[in-house]
């Protein structure tokens, strides 16, 4: 039966194409088998592990080709069909697989993609991080360094503060300085210390004399009170008021004509507008005065019987005490002016440089400065300016309403005496004349002379001393001890070359050399281009370069030292680069020089070296003189030559001369000013408190009425007991 009348070829075909493609089928093997052409060949499996090498065809026997054609007849229409139908089939299956390779592919550059942006959020992430943690160390450290300059600026605006306030202060006494010179007319010191001593023994004599009166009039005020103090009936006042207020008021008109003088200085300098301590002493006389003639006039008016004459009297006594000794005490500076040749003047000079004021010597620039300064309104007259008219009003304010308090007014005259009696205490009167006249005597046979309390006070605030070469050691304090030759030059070559430096220099260790070199008859050369250099000097000597310098010196410059040499106080002398030979000198402390040193470290002040001699070091004056370490301090050699410039203290008013030389001297002015200054600072402060207090105590009693409480005696007590603590004051200047 023959197949292709009995089957459709085109339907077989779309079946068969649904069959998956693969090698185990081969659809135009299969056509050709059901049309009736040559058999298919059986699909080889396929292997895709390694491919094997194709085999060669071998040639067919001709008879089996023979009987074989009939089945190899060209295909029709049919069979070309069903091909370019496999063949679109494999090409869709070729896109089906291109599609999913496409999205297997798209699934992997997802993933990818999502992968890098998984690693971007990380990476920002941790860049965020990194930059708030840098952010956050940027702000820390930007308030640290704003704290820095905060507290940089704050310490640049103190200051700058200090200095603006001590540059107003000094401008403030500059131009009350110039102010005062006006009123102040010069004489010559001689005549002018003649004339204070003159003065001064006067007052001597008459304050005795009114001493004398006080205590008169002290004994006839107790004795009517004390019935062992014999005393005659006319004078006792309470048996005969009239005649016993009558001789206290002689006793008080006499101290008056003795010390007329003084009683009219306190109402004349007053109408010039310049209250002394002395005005309240003579408003007190005068109170006393106005209160006896109350008494005598008005019997019965109440309060105390007896006049507060003894304590008026006792007052004066004690502002003629004052300006005797002010009077002594100037004639004492008089006499260091006349008898110096060339006095060196002392400066509180404020250094801009180093901010802080210095205690320098500089030489006198202008003879009639310190004239000025010693005939200059003082300390105690500037706070007499102050004090004066605020307890003279506080004295009339509370008379008068104590007085109208009781409704007696003829009481104020009574009121006004006893305030004005303790309002100017003996202490307060006696709070500088003393003082400066000790302080006077004893820096006289120091060979120096202060000007007064004010420059004692501007010298108390100084806060460093600057210390010459001489301060330190004097002439005769320095020799040289030894000389170790090495060979090269022999010992006068050594001895006068350092010499010539030396003295070339302006060193005193050159004076010193220069005089051994004589004694030895040494030679003496001529140095050349000499210049001071941090740990010596160098110059030339005929053809030689010469250096004379310290162990530190010689470190700089690589030249070695032997060790035999270290730790003492040796110059190394250095010819043509080449160590020739080492002079060992000796700084002997003296008695005088070392008590100064010793009396600056009890005074709390530290040192400036303004020297040129490259030995003398800071450490080496700490342990010379046994002072602490950070004692003394040295600039560098410009500023060793500011601090040396003659005009250094140009400009300042001088507040203390010297008449000899030596750091002794100048430390007896420093603690003479020192001692000066605050014993005229505690003695006006002790009297201006017990002089408040006293006016209140007694205005409270004046108002209670309580005149059992206000004798005389009561008075006098209260002024002696406050000037106790202002005598122990004034015996320390001594």
């Amino acid at each position: 039966m023959d197949r292709k009348d009995d089957m459709d070829l085109e339907s077989l075909k779309n079946m068969l194409s649904d069959v998956p493609d693969t090698d185990e089928f081969d659809l135009d093997s299969i056509i050709a088998e059901v049309s009736g052409q040559a058999p298919a060949k059986a699909a080889e499996p396929k292997i895709t592990a390694e491919p094997e090498k194709p085999v060669e065809p071998q040639p067919a026997p001709a008879a089996e080709t023979k009987a074989e054609e009939p089945k190899t007849a060209p295909r029709n229409k049919k069979d070309k069909t069903a091909k370019k139908a496999a063949e679109t089939a494999a090409a869709e299956h070729e896109s089906v697989e291109e599609a999913r390779e496409a999205r297997i592919a798209a699934r992997e550059q997802k993933m990818e993609e999502r992968e890098r942006r998984t690693a971007q959020k990380i990476a920002e992430r941790q860049a965020r991080r990194e930059a708030k943690l840098a952010e956050k160390e940027a702000a820390e450290k930007a308030a640290e360094q704003q704290e820095i300059v905060e507290e940089a600026a704050a310490e640049e605006a103190s200051r700058k503060a200090s200095i603006s306030r001590k540059q107003a202060r000094a401008a403030r006494i500059a131009a009350d300085q110039a102010e005062e010179e006006e009123d102040i007319k010069l004489v010559d010191p001689e005549v002018a210390m003649h004339a204070a001593r003159r003065r001064s023994g006067i007052l001597s004599f008459r304050s005795l004399l009114v001493l004398i009166l006080a205590a008169a009039a002290a004994y006839l005020s107790f004795a009517p009170s004390f019935e062992a103090l014999p005393l005659p009936v006319v004078l006792d006042i309470l048996q005969n008021p009239t005649i016993g207020i009558g001789a206290l008021a002689a006793l008080q008109i006499l101290a008056l004509l003795i010390g007329i003088d003084v009683f009219g200085n306190g109402f004349s300098s007053l109408l010039h507008g310049h209250p002394a301590r002395g005005t309240l002493v003579s408003f007190a006389a005068l109170a006393s005065l106005l209160h006896c003639a109350s008494l005598l006039v008005f019997p019965d008016q109440g309060g105390v019987a007896v006049p507060y004459t003894a304590v008026s009297i006792l007052l004066l006594y004690a502002e003629m005490r004052e300006a005797r000794g002010r009077s002594l005490a100037q004639a004492r500076s008089y006499r260091a002016v006349c008898e110096a040749e060339q006095p060196l003047a002392v400066y509180s000079h404020y250094d801009s440089e180093i901010d802080a004021c210095n205690a320098v010597k500089c030489p006198l620039y202008d003879a009639s400065s310190f004239l000025t300064e010693i005939e200059r309104p003082d300390t105690v007259d500037r706070f007499s300016l102050i004090y004066t008219p605020i307890a003279l009003a506080l004295a009339i304010v509370l008379s008068l309403v104590a007085s109208f308090n009781c409704g007696e007014p003829v009481r104020f005259f009574w009121a006004f005496s006893a305030i004005l009696s303790v309002s100017a205490p003996v202490g307060l009167l006696c709070a500088f004349g003393a003082s400066y006249k000790n302080t006077a005597s004893r820096l006289l046979r120091s060979g120096a002379a202060i000007a007064g309390a004010r420059q004692a006070n501007l010298l108390r605030g100084t806060e460093k001393v600057m210390l010459l070469e001489n301060d330190l050691f004097p002439t005769g304090s320095i020799e040289l001890e030894a000389i170790d030759n090495l060979g090269r030059i022999t010992d006068e070559q050594i001895l006068g070359c350092a010499a010539a430096l030396t003295e070339s220099a302006g060193l005193e260790l050159g004076r010193v050399l220069t005089d051994t070199t004589k004694e030895r008859f040494g030679i003496t050369f001529t140095a050349r281009d000499v210049r001071l250099v941090e740990g010596g000097v160098t110059g030339a000597v005929g053809t030689s370069r010469i250096v004379l310098g310290t162990a530190a010196l010689m470190v700089k410059m690589g030249i070695p030292i032997e060790s035999g040499h270290k730790g003492q106080i040796n110059m190394y002398l250095v010819v043509d680069n080449a160590l020739a030979g080492v002079l060992t000198m000796r700084y002997q402390t003296t008695k005088n020089t070392y008590k100064a040193m010793r009396l600056m470290r009890r005074m709390h002040m530290n040192a400036v070296l303004a020297v040129r001699d490259f030995n003398i070091s800071p450490a080496m004056i700490e342990e010379e003189f046994d002072l602490r370490r950070g004692f003394a301090d040295q600039p560098d050699p410009a500023g060793v030559d500011r601090l040396l410039n003659p005009n250094y203290a140009k400009g300042d008013a001088p507040a203390a001369i010297l008449t000899r030389e030596g750091a002794g001297p100048f430390m007896q002015v420093l603690r003479g000013a020192d001692k000066l200054a605050g014993a005229v600072r505690s003695a006006l402060t002790l009297g201006t408190f017990a002089g408040l207090l006293g006016m209140l105590i007694v205005f409270y009693l004046l108002y209670q009425n309580a005149a059992d409480a206000l004798p005389v005696m009561n008075i006098l007590l209260y002024q002696l007991i406050w000037y106790i603590p202002v005598f122990i004051i004034t015996q320390q200047t001594r």
